[in-house]
């Protein structure tokens, strides 16, 4: 998009991201070139596509079964993002801007759980 003219802002808005983080990657990009974009394994890990930058209606397809397990259990936001190969970030920052009401129905079932342990 960049080689075809596109400035920062257009291309943010076509990605649906800050154009900040496309102004980092082209600083990268120019600086160390295209290996510098590649994103980084863990030693001794396969690679997983994280799916990462996608625009909001495709995210909320993809985060669905993670949004049903997200509200009906206590597991961390990190191990549920980890199940269904998330990007961390990404889906705690699109759970709490868009879906408030899973927000309140995990809460309600912490409470409950709190309170069964401590009638126990």
């Amino acid at each position: 998009m960049y080689h075809k003219g596109m400035g920062s802002k257009r291309i943010a808005l076509e990605l649906g991201i800050d154009d900040s983080l496309i102004r980092t990657w082209l600083r990268k990009y120019r600086k160390y070139g295209p290996e510098s974009l590649r994103p980084y394994l863990r030693m001794g890990s396969e690679p997983q596509p994280l799916l990462k930058n996608v625009r909001r209606a495709e995210k909320e397809d993809v985060f669905r079964k993670a949004f049903d397990a997200y509200a009906s259990s206590l597991d961390s936001v990190a191990s549920i993002a980890r199940r269904y190969r998330l990007e961390y970030h990404s889906f705690k920052y699109h759970v709490e801007r868009y879906h408030p009401e899973l927000v309140a129905r995990r809460e309600s079932l912490r409470k409950c759980a709190e309170k069964k342990v401590s009638s126990i």
